[in-house]
C-alpha cells in the first residue's frame, strides 16, 4: 500500500525557506523604521508621501520576487 503523504523537503531547502521567511520579516520591520524616518526627515507632505510610497513599492516588489514556502 502506498501512503498518501508527499515526500518531505530536504533539510537544505527547509533551512533556505526559513531564511527567506526571516529575511522577509526583517525587511518588513526595516520598512516600518524607514517610513518613520521619512516621515520626520522631510518637511512637506509631498516629499513624505513620495518617499514612503516608493519605499513600500520597492519592498512589495522584493516580496513578489521571493518564492513562497511549499506545504511540506
Amino acid at each position: 500500500m502506498q501512503k498518501d503523504n508527499p515526500p518531505k523537503m530536504r533539510m537544505g531547502k527547509r533551512v533556505m525557506y526559513s531564511l527567506i521567511e526571516a529575511s522577509g520579516s526583517i525587511l518588513g520591520g526595516a520598512l516600518v523604521l524607514l517610513c518613520c524616518y521619512w516621515f520626520f526627515h522631510y518637511e512637506t507632505w509631498h516629499e513624505r508621501i513620495i518617499a514612503i510610497s516608493l519605499s513600500v513599492f520597492v519592498v512589495y516588489l522584493i516580496g513578489k520576487v521571493l518564492p513562497e514556502r511549499p506545504n511540506q
